[in-house]
């Protein structure tokens, strides 16, 4: 399972290694993609990917951390494709949450948990939901290395999502202040206060961590929630400053932002890229929006 490191490593996002990070930001920018179709891959049959689809996917995952899939004919699919599809990329450790079903997916639509309690929770109701990792309130060796999604039937308005590489924002902070990126990285800066239960007693107990952490590899992990409910920000002034400036970067307009909505057979791989959902509403006695969530601790190989 992948886990943290000091920052006293071999790593692009090591600050006191600024050549390598030099070298890794221009192979980084060279070529990036620029539309939603660069990231793009056309799959005929997901629960046998072609040696060309599976490079593809690895390869713009590689580069900007997602890709997005299509599938040519997802009218002959007759079970979700998504556990088979993530499977033959590599990716296997489930985080089989309390909204997840048996088979550890979890629908995203209104009603779609299978914890009761969390049918009022965001991604389970029609509104919109601001910047964001998945899984940031999870323990620090139980990270959401890799966010998938695949849309079975969109909603009938709404329902468009942003994406963002973290590797991107990170970079950004790091050019125009290093000492926002050190403050961002300390183990305290950000706290996800205790989840009660209806008896009032702790369901998850409160934990803290940093925003931006380097995996055992090397690989850079964010754990980031832009909402000001259930959550605590260390109080002083560095953190209230690099905050600041990583929320200012995501108000910024940007080449590297991509927006779009996912169609039926559409589906997205990512390594838990920086994401927002716009508010979605479906026609009455009409049927409703259908989009599946696969989360894992461990993260896409690089092919």
């Amino acid at each position: 399972m992948p886990h943290t490191r000091s920052m006293k490593m071999t790593t692009a996002f090591a600050l006191d290694n600024e050549p390598l990070y030099q070298a890794w930001k221009r192979d980084k920018l060279a070529e990036y993609p620029s539309s939603l179709a660069d990231l793009l891959v056309e799959i005929a049959d997901p629960f046998a990917l072609t040696d060309r689809e599976r490079s593809a996917l690895l390869a713009r995952c590689a580069k900007s951390n997602m890709a997005l899939f299509r599938l040519l004919h997802p009218e002959k699919v007759q079970s979700n494709p998504l556990p088979a599809l993530t499977a033959q990329l590599g990716i296997h450790e489930l985080d089989r949450n309390l909204g997840a079903g048996e088979d550890g997916l979890s629908a995203l639509t209104p009603g779609g948990s299978a914890y009761d309690p969390f049918a009022a929770y965001i991604p389970y109701r029609a509104a919109a939901i601001g910047w964001h990792t998945d899984g940031y309130y999870n323990p620090a060796d139980h990270q959401v290395q890799s966010l998938c999604l695949y849309c079975e039937r969109p909603a009938h308005e709404g329902g468009e999502n942003e994406l963002l590489d973290h590797e991107l924002v990170y970079m950004q902070l790091r050019d125009r202040n290093p000492q926002w990126i050190a403050t961002l990285m300390e183990k305290d800066v950000m706290t996800i206060p205790a989840r009660l239960d209806a008896q009032g007693e702790v369901a998850r107990p409160e934990r803290s961590g940093p925003v931006f952490s380097v995996n055992a590899e090397g690989t850079l992990h964010t754990r980031f929630t832009n909402r000001h409910k259930s959550i605590r920000w260390r109080s002083d002034s560095a953190t209230t400053e690099a905050l600041a400036a990583f929320r200012q970067v995501l108000q910024e307009p940007s080449p590297y932002l991509f927006r779009g909505r996912l169609q039926s057979g559409w589906g997205l791989i990512s390594n838990n890229v920086l994401h927002t959902r716009n508010a979605f509403r479906d026609l009455p006695d009409a049927e409703g929006r259908i989009l599946y969530r696969a989360r894992f601790f461990d993260r896409l190989p690089s092919r």
